[in-house]
């Protein structure tokens, strides 16, 4: 089995640090001896025994890289994940499990198709039974791992005396490829999203498993950013996650736009990928070298400058039944807590990792975003002296606040408690302060750690704190409000969000009458 790493350009170290939808060790074979370790550290997990590691510093067990489901590889690529092999002697559970196969990785990272892996931190002492808070990473679904250094969940868990996962799954061509040779496989008009299996299959072992690690499966809350984000919004429509998991978290991501394939598209872009591959069948494409696999189809650069293509979640009519948004519409969606979000100046960094853009490749995001007819209205709204401000502004206002905001409102309006906020604070950190309150900045301050050279100075820990304690409290009640925290439900009648910056605070009306003429403009699927 290989093992891919992969070093990283300045260009693109630069690019990950800032936007963290490029986000940012061995494979789960046969587990290495280890030597007597305390019973303590171990647990026994259904398909065998674990041993993790003790933090003591934050007070803390650590299990690592314990394997969710069997290694996709060979015939099981572009299948359905299935249970992982039994294991009898104890595993080593002490590092986290490789990245899956992705172009740009953190240097410290590894790669393998062997990858479908969770962590789980769990504090020293507390409740019995704890909430649980299992992490979907973001990274445009092509990039991204729940074992990168950002997401160490020590620190959460530890201050909220709650159970904390993260976890990966397939992704790019891996995890997001349709394709008519794999549908007639599966007998199904529409194969499903691998990706979306992966992290279905991820929540049913916390199911299954997670009250050996003291947690609660009756309080789970699944939360993602970006891509991760735009995942949990896919397993709220889902019929096959119902029941998994009793909180939601989406932050800085959707439940609609071009990140949601329809069948038609979907298929389209398979049967381009196999041609670039150099495939006629199925038997070829397991085969092809995974590098290959990763290379076929370019993707679009800095993920939103054509050419190039976009993989995400396929609406198969089965697993994924409609557009998410649809289901959060039509009251099918699962009916728990929502909190849901997005950061001011989200659109920052996808401005500036393309370089100079022209005025074509903004109007051609646009098309593919939003539809042809709403490239005349955009480039007038959004008149700036750059094309690249231009950018920045409309790809925070149409594709990241206003599509919060309009599933926060269907959601709400069938009953089901939303709480919306909006982050205004700029890290103190140099390398990231000038983009202001961009994409991702928020996991600096929900997990609390240092990844790429960016820390959270002293000042802004009391800021950490509080996200984190809201972060806590919804998994604990379904309502992130205390004495200290004002932070009603949201309803469409009073618009009203949470600002998270140095001092919080709510306003009303954000972002109404912008998000008045986005909502003009929804891109059907195909």
């Amino acid at each position: 089995m290989a093992v891919m790493t992969t070093r990283w350009s300045s260009h693109e170290t630069t690019f990950w640090c800032s936007l963290l939808a490029a986000l940012l060790s061995a494979c789960h074979g046969v587990p290495p001896p280890i030597a007597r370790p305390p019973a303590a550290w171990v647990v026994q997990t259904d398909r065998g025994p674990v041993a993790g590691k003790v933090d003591g510093q934050r007070q803390v067990r650590a299990f690592l890289g314990i394997p969710f489901a069997a290694p996709p590889t060979g015939e099981r690529r572009w299948r359905a994940p299935a249970l992982p092999d039994l294991w009898t002697s104890v595993r080593d559970a002490s590092r986290v499990g490789p990245a899956y196969p992705q172009v740009n990785v953190p240097p410290y990272a590894t790669t393998s198709e062997d990858c479908l892996t969770l962590n789980v931190w769990v504090p020293i002492g507390g409740a019995a039974r704890k909430p649980v808070l299992v992490y979907l990473p973001g990274g445009a679904f092509v990039e991204g791992s729940g074992g990168y250094q950002l997401y160490d969940g020590a620190r959460l868990a530890s201050r909220e005396d709650a159970v904390v996962v993260t976890t990966n799954y397939r992704i790019g061509a891996l995890g997001f490829l349709g394709h008519a040779l794999l549908a007639t496989e599966a007998g199904v008009p529409a194969n499903p999203s691998f990706g979306l299996l992966d992290q279905r299959a991820a929540l049913a072992w916390v199911q299954r498993n997670i009250a050996r690690f003291e947690g609660d499966p009756a309080l789970v809350t699944l939360f993602g950013q970006s891509a991760g984000a735009w995942s949990v919004c896919a397993h709220l429509a889902m019929p096959m996650s119902r029941g998994l998991f009793a909180r939601a978290v989406m932050q800085s991501g959707a439940c609609a736009g071009p990140l949601y394939f329809g069948p038609e598209e979907a298929r389209t872009q398979g049967e381009a990928f196999m041609r670039a591959l150099g495939c006629q069948d199925l038997a070829c494409m397991r085969a092809a070298p995974v590098e290959r696999v990763l290379r076929a189809l370019p993707t679009k650069r800095g993920y939103v400058v054509s050419p190039g293509v976009w993989w995400g979640p396929v609406v198969d009519g089965r697993l994924l039944p409609v557009v998410p948004l649809e289901a959060l519409r039509r009251g099918t969606a699962a009916p728990v807590p929502l909190l849901v979000g997005w950061n001011r100046d989200e659109g920052k960094i996808h401005a500036a990792f393309p370089g100079a853009m022209t005025e074509e490749e903004r109007d051609g995001f646009v098309r593919d975003s939003f539809g042809d007819r709403a490239v005349g209205p955009v480039a007038a709204r959004y008149a700036r002296p750059t094309t690249n401000a231009s950018f920045a502004e409309l790809m925070t206002d149409g594709g990241f606040a206003c599509q919060a905001r309009r599933a926060a409102r269907a959601f709400a309006a069938q009953g089901n408690p939303v709480f919306v906020y909006e982050l205004t604070h700029a890290l103190e950190s140099p390398r990231l302060h000038d983009f202001g309150a961009t994409h991702s900045v928020e996991l600096w301050l929900l997990f609390g750690n240092e990844e790429a050279g960016i820390a959270l100075a002293d000042s802004e820990r009391p800021l950490s704190y509080a996200m984190m304690d809201a972060w806590g409290r919804f998994a604990r009640s379904g309502d992130p409000a205390s004495a200290s925290l004002t932070w009603p439900r949201y309803t469409a009648a009073n618009d009203i969000s949470l600002i998270w910056d140095s001092s919080p605070g709510l306003a009303t009306g954000v972002k109404s009458e912008t998000c008045a003429f986005w909502d003009q403009f929804e891109r059907p699927i195909r």
